[in-house]
């Protein structure tokens, strides 16, 4: 019984090399197909079966690298034989080590050829075992299997409660390793029109990535966000690949991801992983978006309930409004990034939620608190954790609210805590209450005046106050100081435009 005829795909950018060996395949008895690109290739795998892939290494677009990776994707039991120049026998060898089944070294003959295919008939015989196994089809898996995870680990972040800095920050960490990029790049636009950008990998292909980016937006856009597009320039080495991130109103931004020459073209799987990263990364952050502007209506809420319970009472009327503003001021001192800030100015608000569970007649008692009233009025810090616990987006800011009243030096309470224990939000409010409170009438003893107050803090450096809190709040000018004294409310938006 005679062998039946192989079908063989060639695949070469040189028309004359393809021809020849297209002759050289069919003059064996096989049936030779032809692609002159690894995505021609790539495109009649999809379409059809083959017996045996011989592929030139260097073509322009994809390589024969990269289409060994493509066939062992799509049908992982077909042999792949590589073609290659002199300059291209590591490549080759890389080849054999992942699942190539041999190579041809330029200049070949017919005669070589049909060497090649007499051991594929051999080895197809029963009882060889399968010609095509792939040995690289694991380290395939695998890649496929890690961009698959990434795609479902962007979805996942939006639920955790991260800020959108943050959360790109891991995007495009994930992108590069998912993908296996050199630099990955991404671009978003605010309601003003303006692009912001975030980057991670090689700083000289973050700057070609932008170049290609600006060469490229036009047909970008004229993707609608529902492919990818490749950004490489002919012979050049390094390959770019973006996708839109779509939003709810026009385009929201772009994702890139570069390679340098090394690393190879992206596969098709590799660009539709891209694509989804675009689209899951774009609700993700519309996600996030409702969550802050839920969480900060939330925030601005309570903040309101606690202005308007302290506007009941004369003596603590804006108390908690200017201790926010005043830890503001401190933490900015600090040299605390814009976000951060907000969260100490947040917990500056909140710090005293707990005094909302206290009776009126305790909090406005003229006199000495008893013993019991005054284990009381200790308690609000730990009831106003409570009351935040189940809130776990305010997690940092129930820091302030339980530990405000801890010392530097371990006499405080409610835990005892000292030093860099205690926590460095509560730390700041520390020092923005006790200000506010000496500089505040109270129903036991009139307002002290400023540089009294400031003398005190001078003095609890480093036994009731963290010094570094302590010293920025000196710092921080009299003039503005003086300002916030004044003020009987904020809400969380007064609080991010520094009073």
């Amino acid at each position: 019984m005679s062998d039946p005829q192989l079908r063989v795909l060639a695949v070469d950018d040189v028309p004359a090399i393809l021809r020849f060996l297209v002759s050289a395949l069919t003059a064996q008895g096989c049936v030779a197909s032809s692609a002159s690109t690894a995505e021609q290739a790539i495109e009649l795998l999809s379409q059809q079966s083959f017996d045996l892939v011989v592929s030139d290494i260097n073509m322009p677009g994809l390589s024969g690298l990269d289409l060994l990776r493509a066939v062992k994707s799509k049908q992982p039991d077909t042999p792949v034989v590589l073609i290659t120049g002199a300059p291209s026998v590591d490549s080759a060898v890389f080849g054999l080590r992942h699942g190539a089944y041999d190579y041809l070294a330029k200049p070949f003959s017919a005669k070589e050829v049909g060497a090649l295919i007499h051991r594929l008939r051999e080895d197809r015989q029963p009882g060889q075992g399968r010609v095509g196994y792939p040995a690289g089809l694991a380290e395939d898996l695998a890649r496929k299997q890690l961009g698959v995870e990434v795609l479902l680990r962007i979805g996942d972040l939006a639920l955790q409660g991260l800020a959108p800095a943050e959360f790109l920050d891991i995007v495009l960490r994930d992108t590069m390793r998912g993908l296996g990029g050199d630099a990955a790049l991404v671009l978003l636009r605010n309601d003003s029109g303006e692009f912001s950008s975030s980057h991670h990998g090689d700083p000289e292909l973050v700057k070609h990535l932008l170049a290609r980016l600006q060469a490229c937006f036009a047909q970008l856009l004229a993707t609608d966000g529902r492919q990818t597009l490749t950004l490489s320039e002919p012979n050049d080495p390094r390959m770019a690949l973006a996708a839109l991130v779509p939003g709810v109103d026009g385009t929201m931004g772009v994702l890139c991801l570069g390679r340098n020459g090394r690393a190879g073209a992206f596969l098709p799987d590799e660009k539709e992983l891209l694509l989804a990263y675009a689209q899951n990364s774009a609700l993700a952050l519309q996600k996030l978006a409702l969550r802050e502007t839920a969480e900060s209506n939330l925030v601005n809420t309570i903040a309101a309930f606690v202005n308007a319970i302290e506007s009941k009472d004369y003596y603590l009327k804006g108390h908690s409004a200017r201790v926010s503003l005043y830890a503001g001021e401190i933490a900015t001192v600090m040299g605390m990034p814009h976000d951060e800030v907000l969260v100490v100015c947040r917990g500056g608000i909140l710090h005293d939620l707990g005094k909302l569970a206290i009776l009126d007649p305790i909090l406005s008692k003229p006199g000495r608190l008893t013993p019991e009233e005054y284990e009381l009025v200790k308690a609000h810090t730990e009831v106003g954790d409570k009351i935040l616990k189940p809130l776990g987006f305010l997690c940092r800011e129930a820091k302030a609210v339980r530990h405000h009243h801890e010392r530097y030096d371990g006499k405080g309470y409610p835990d005892k805590l000292a030093g860099d224990d205690i926590p460095l939000i509560a730390r700041v409010v520390a020092v923005a209450d006790a200000f506010d409170a000496m500089t505040s009438d109270r129903a036991y003893r009139k307002a002290l005046p400023f540089e009294t107050a400031i003398a005190q803090i001078e003095q609890g450096v480093g036994t009731q106050f963290d010094p570094v809190a302590a010293r920025a709040f000196l710092s921080v000018p009299r003039a503005r100081l003086l300002e916030i004294s004044g003020y009987w409310a904020a809400s969380l938006e007064t609080v991010a435009a520094g009073g």
